[in-house]
């Protein structure tokens, strides 16, 4: 078996940058960074109105139906990300008969699913509250904030997945707009139930749903007349392709529900050790994660459709590249905030309206601060693995290392003082590292073995006035190296077309392309990855037709 690369002089010439990714990231990032915020403020703002206006006792009612709340939330996660990863894969493989195969099938799937877990959240909910054994006031705080967020539930639900299929379609600032009506919504009413009216823990809740409600109709409405995303073309939904979405959501569906399992046993673990004060801190350190989590969030949104379609495409290195950006942003930020949690803690408990400082709170809080770095890089392996469809390491590692933690919870409130519990959530999260780096290294070594006798791979970023130049020396590479020049002419002749296509396309700003090429003795693959406009999934009928009609066009010539 020979397996060549490109050419030192083509590699050296035309070696792939990672600037078309760089610069997709910093042009998502702020739209999706600021769409995350107003969710942020959609799930945060309860407990701080609460917490300032009502008091310590309503704070902690928050805070505890936020696991119950992430277990069932993460029903739509299972719908979403499946949903999303399967378009982004499809789009990238351009296989158009799939694709609205995989439309058809992930509306049905969402309206099921939605009214599915409508009702089976009523006995979860209940089935968790009462779990608690908390005292009646406390539950009865519970119950009233829930019944808000229940009624929420479907329409929240149709929402989330509407916020994936946007991002996939890269529409950030459609995004934001529709978040921030959501989030304004919710602060506003916040203020009026609980500020104004003095209906308490009730009000909170009833703020959410109705927030989530108009967002779920304005979003459905958008969707339906600005993009295709509802319109099959007449095609059925299929049980292979049911199958395959809700396999692809199962990561980021165990790793939700997990989380909410997990909080959920973690609330007995610290309310055990720290008294009532418990809750207050727990609540002050899933503020602070749920914070943290709008950039994190905001670099895997900005990161998803770019990971679907080079994966879609079998752009491997493309694949390296844009994840060792997302690292580099995350590690950024994230040592920024924690730098300041670890110098200031208390002015994450002053914001909750909590002066009374909790005996052990502030070193709990720095503890909980070192999880957020290792959380993030996680979470962009569990992205990578999907999209690798290696679901099955993802879940199993998700499971694995979630049961984990409170497992070590426990071990270590009964051999160490009770601010040294949180240490359980770095070291579950630095276990779950390793082992994805592990992984991640296989999949490396994997990416550089072939099937065929002899293949040679290039991946090339080539700017529109090198078109000309690149195709010569692949050219020359191939009749070099012996591959028939039928297959090399073609391949050729489609990436110069291909790049002038792009050029022509963007005239107002500068071309990036990304390119991958492969050579055997039998076939040449060529995909290319440009920084235009997603057009898969648009309702602009006349651009769409124009665009696929190109590339199937070009598609045929080099097949033929």
């Amino acid at each position: 078996m020979k397996f060549y690369h490109a050419s030192n002089e083509i590699e050296n010439r035309f070696r792939l940058t990672g600037a078309l990714s760089l610069k997709k990231l910093l042009e998502f990032l702020p739209a999706a960074i600021l769409t995350h915020l107003s969710t942020f403020l959609l799930l945060s703002i309860d407990g701080l109105t609460v917490g300032n206006f009502v008091g310590e006792d309503a704070l902690s009612s928050v805070s505890l139906f936020y696991p119950v709340m992430v277990v069932v939330g993460s029903f739509s996660v299972l719908a979403a990300s499946g949903i999303s990863t399967a378009l982004s894969l499809g789009m990238g493989e351009n296989n158009r008969d799939a694709l609205r195969r995989t439309k058809a099938t992930s509306l049905y799937y969402m309206i099921i699913s939605a009214i599915i877990v409508a009702v089976i959240q009523i006995p979860i909910t209940f089935g968790l509250i009462n779990h608690y054994e908390l005292t009646n006031e406390l539950r009865d705080m519970v119950v009233k904030y829930a019944i808000g967020i229940m009624i929420a539930t479907p329409f929240g639900f149709i929402s989330t997945v509407g916020v994936y299929q946007l991002t996939v379609m890269g529409r950030m600032k459609t995004l934001v707009w529709l978040t921030a009506l959501e989030g304004g919504v919710n602060v506003a009413l916040d203020i009026l139930f609980v500020g104004l009216l003095k209906w308490g823990v009730d009000g909170a809740g009833y703020a959410t749903m109705v927030a989530n409600i108009i967002r779920c109709t304005v979003t459905v409405i958008y969707l339906f007349k600005s993009t295709d995303i509802y319109r099959s073309e007449g095609a059925k939904p299929g049980l292979d392709e049911l199958k395959e979405t809700v396999w692809l959501g199962f990561p980021e569906f165990a790793q939700s529900a997990l989380l909410g399992v997990t909080g959920y046993l973690m609330v007995d673990i610290v309310v055990d050790a720290f008294g009532p004060d418990g809750g207050v801190i727990r609540g002050v350190c899933i503020f602070c994660l749920s914070l943290i989590s709008v950039f994190i969030n905001g670099i895997l949104s900005s990161l998803r459709p770019l990971v679907g379609l080079m994966s879609g495409a079998k752009d491997t290195e493309g694949l390296r590249l844009v994840v060792w950006q997302s690292f580099v942003l995350l590690f950024i930020i994230i040592s920024a905030f924690d730098a300041v949690i670890i110098f200031n803690p208390e002015l994450f408990y002053r914001l909750h309206g909590v002066d009374d400082f909790p005996s052990g709170g502030n070193l709990s809080l720095r503890i909980y601060s070192l999880y957020l770095l290792l959380e993030a890089f996680t979470s962009v392996f569990r992205l990578y693995f999907t999209n690798r469809k290696d679901t099955r390491f993802a879940t199993t590692l998700s499971i694995a290392g979630n049961l984990a933690l409170p497992v070590i919870a426990t071990t270590l409130s009964k051999i160490a003082i009770p601010p040294l519990i949180w240490l359980a959530y770095p070291i579950k999260e630095l276990i779950v590292l390793v082992a994805s780096i592990i992984r991640y290294r296989v999949w490396r070594r994997r990416d550089l073995k072939v099937d065929n006798d002899r293949e040679s791979i290039f991946y090339l970023s080539i700017k529109p006035e090198e078109a000309v130049e690149a195709s010569r020396m692949i050219r020359a590479y191939a009749d070099d190296h012996g591959y028939p020049e039928r297959l090399s002419y073609r391949v050729s002749l489609c990436m110069e077309e291909m790049v002038a296509y792009c050029a022509s396309v963007r005239k107002k700003s500068e071309v990036l392309t990304q390119n991958v090429i492969r050579l055997t003795d039998t076939e040449a693959v060529f995909a290319i990855i440009d920084n235009g406009r997603c057009t898969a999934l648009d309702n602009d009928r006349t651009e769409h037709q124009i665009v696929t009609d190109n590339y199937e066009l070009i598609k045929r010539m080099a097949s033929s």
